[in-house]
């Protein structure tokens, strides 16, 4: 059972934040739950598979569940996403930095808002294929490393100036917890608020107001990991919001189910935002603190 992280090539780190291979026997795990909860947290992933491929919906555990392709992307996420994984699951997930998909895919992201498997096959053909190829054949987890920091050189796009507007902004968002006002960045963005958003549905596949939401909640969730003790009241204030409902309406909204009913669940169900596990009664293993299912 393994999980490791490694860092892209230099001229990849600029759009992506790392890359993850997992290597867990499912049947050697019988104590770690293999059912996860994905909470939106505001980036894009994609996922090789040369082990066992795993199971989705968007409705919940208790659904019938549909298999992921060998090679997918998971779109930004609006709503929760529940996984399962059984069998020997083998695979490298690359965690894109919010715009870095941009340079290599030069798509309208909205169209890929909450779909949770796009199978990258049919957008690069016969080359995916041969990259899982290469995948299950290569010896050490090094040579796996260097034929994705390969495939993903030759695809990369030139930079494109518009990204800044998206990028800058997302910077004030980070540094404010999710509160700042979009209208007052005009002045220093120079572009309308209007254009703002559209830029960010196209290069980012969420809007300035729902990717805030989800700062803002997954900064919630940080506090309540650092201190599991501090009541929801305080949270919703220390996060910006007016008074508890509001906060838990939103959290709702992201996470499927209120904060008080997803704290209290007794069931071995896992679940996973801003990358990582977040478990409320004990310490995840700390390969799952590396977010794997993102």
């Amino acid at each position: 059972m393994k999980a490791e992280i490694f860092k892209p090539s230099p001229s990849l780190s600029r759009y992506i934040d790392n890359y993850m291979l997992v290597d867990i026997n499912w049947q050697d795990t019988a104590s770690v739950a293999s059912v996860w909860r994905l909470i939106p947290y505001g980036k894009v992933s994609m996922l090789f598979l040369y082990g066992d491929s795993h199971e989705y919906n968007l409705t919940g555990p208790a659904d019938t569940m549909l298999k992921t392709r060998q090679a997918f992307m998971v779109g930004q996420l609006t709503q929760p996403i529940w996984l399962r994984f059984s069998g020997h699951t083998r695979l490298i997930k690359i965690q894109f930095k919010p715009t870095g998909l941009q340079q290599f895919l030069p798509m309208n992201m909205e169209e890929f808002t909450n779909v949770p498997s796009l199978d990258l096959e049919a957008v690069w053909g016969r080359a995916t294929a041969t990259l899982l190829e290469q995948l299950h054949e290569s010896a050490t987890d090094q040579d796996r490393i260097q034929h994705l920091n390969s495939f993903l050189e030759k695809r990369l796009l030139p930079a494109s100036d518009m990204i800044d507007y998206v990028d800058f902004t997302l910077a004030q968002l980070k540094n404010q917890q999710g509160n700042v006002s979009i209208k007052s960045l005009e002045g220093q963005l120079g572009i309308s608020t209007r254009h703002l958003e559209r830029l960010f549905r196209a290069k980012l596949g969420l809007s300035p107001k729902e990717m805030s939401k989800i700062i803002r909640l997954n900064a919630a969730f940080s506090n309540l990991e650092a201190n599991p003790s501090t009541s929801l009241t305080q949270v919703s204030y220390e996060a910006g919001y007016f008074d508890q409902s509001h906060f838990s309406r939103d959290f709702k909204g992201i996470a499927g189910v209120s904060p008080s009913k997803l704290f209290s669940q007794t069931s071995q169900e896992l679940f996973v935002t801003h990358g990582q596990c977040f478990v409320k009664q004990q310490p995840a293993p700390s390969f799952y603190r590396s977010g794997l299912a993102s």
